[in-house]
Parts: C-alpha cells; sequence; structure tokens
C-alpha cells in the first residue's frame, strides 16, 4: 500500500490542533458542519459526537457492504478484517474505533500494522439540517489485497434525518479523480495527537545560570 502521503509527528498533531480549534462549545444536534474545513464553520461537536460519526459510519458499512455483495468471484478470507477504513485527523481515537466497528465488512481502523487491506476513505462531510452528504472513497479493485498504489473512486452518499434515524436517500458515483484521495491517518496517529503531552514551557530569559568566565591567563 502506497502510505507516502501519511502524517506523523508534528505534522499530525497540527492537524489535529486545527481540528479542535473549530470545535462548537453549544450541545445539542450538530446541524451545520463542513469537513473539510472551512472558515468559521466547524466539521466536530465534541460534545455530540454522534452527529459526525454516525453518518461517517453509516456511509462506509453502505459501500462496503456492496462491495461485498458484488465480489461474487473473489473468495473472501473467513474471518479476520476484510478492509480498513481512514477516517480524517482531529477525531478522537474511541470515535474512530467506533466508526470502523459499525462500518460492516469486518472493517477496522487503518493502521500501521495492517498493510495490504484495501483502504475505504471517507473524503469530505457536510452536514446541513437534516440533509447530509458523506463522500467515500473506494479502491477501484474492490476488497482484493496487497494492491500496490490503488485507484480510488468517490462515491456521494446522501442522507435525510435526524441523529439517530439518519436513513440513505441516494446515491452518486463520481469518476475517477474528481473526489482527491484524502491524507491517511492511522489510529496510531491519531492517538499521538490526542493524548500528545503539551510542550514543555520555556525557560524564562535569564533565568538559566552562567557559566563562570574563563580566566584568560
Amino acid at each position: 500500500m502506497n502510505r507516502s502521503n501519511r502524517r506523523f509527528g508534528h505534522t499530525t498533531k497540527a492537524a489535529f490542533a486545527a481540528g479542535m480549534l473549530g470545535i462548537l462549545t453549544a450541545g445539542g444536534c450538530l446541524t451545520y458542519s463542513n469537513y473539510p474545513q472551512e472558515e468559521g464553520v466547524t466539521w466536530i461537536n465534541a460534545r455530540d459526537t454522534a452527529s459526525i460519526r454516525e453518518p461517517m459510519a453509516k456511509a462506509l458499512k453502505y459501500i462496503i457492504e456492496k462491495d461485498i455483495a458484488d465480489q461474487t468471484n473473489m473468495e473472501l478470507p473467513g474471518d479476520g478484517p476484510l478492509v480498513a477504513v481512514n477516517i480524517p485527523g482531529g477525531i478522537a481515537p474511541e470515535s474512530y474505533r467506533w466508526i470502523a466497528a459499525n462500518a460492516g465488512g469486518r472493517a477496522v481502523p487503518l493502521s500501521e500494522s495492517n498493510d495490504g487491506l484495501p483502504v475505504y476513505h471517507i473524503g469530505a462531510v457536510s452536514i446541513r439540517g437534516a440533509t447530509v452528504r458523506v463522500d467515500v472513497l473506494r479502491p477501484i479493485t474492490g476488497l482484493e489485497q496487497n494492491v500496490p498504489n490503488p485507484v480510488n473512486v468517490g462515491v456521494e452518499v446522501w442522507m435525510k434525518g435526524s441523529t439517530g434515524a439518519r436513513s440513505i436517500e441516494r446515491t452518486r458515483w463520481r469518476e475517477v479523480g474528481t473526489i482527491a484521495t484524502p491524507a491517511l491517518h492511522t489510529i496510531e496517529d491519531v492517538e499521538r495527537a490526542f493524548y500528545a503531552e503539551p510542550d514543555a514551557q520555556a525557560e524564562p530569559e535569564g533565568s538559566a545560570e552562567e557559566a563562570p568566565a574563563e580566566n584568560g591567563g
């Protein structure tokens, strides 16, 4: 699997911080949200994570299970994970795992240890009241494993309803390349960013003890 666009270390921390800066502080259902972020618009509400994670899981499950049903000529493994899912950075690790667990198809979070699994990506999420659109990117090779440099195709999944009662109304399959494949965020990336220790405070200027001057003689 080509993971040249994986983000580690400070890059992931910066992405996480950018996501967290957009958190809504009000409770209740999230009714206006975007991922990728737009200025002045948030994509995640930490006090109501179901509003954002439920449509992601539902969209992934719809596409993954459709692929499983269509793979009539492929003998799938009897156990173990079938696919990995790539969720946007900035979400809590427990939400990442919840989405994967509810995405069907024996899905697991994208991990540094599951190279070779086909990866299904969340490309964009748009919430406008009761209308939700989630862009899912899937490999055109479907559930085939160990595909080098897979080509992905985007699918718009449109839903209606409130949190906990959303239903899929329609899908729109896009041309290859019209929806960009997002950066990869492994569960380890997300954990490192979420549980990162705050940077040590800089020592006040002039507080360090000066070394004694050397004798010139």
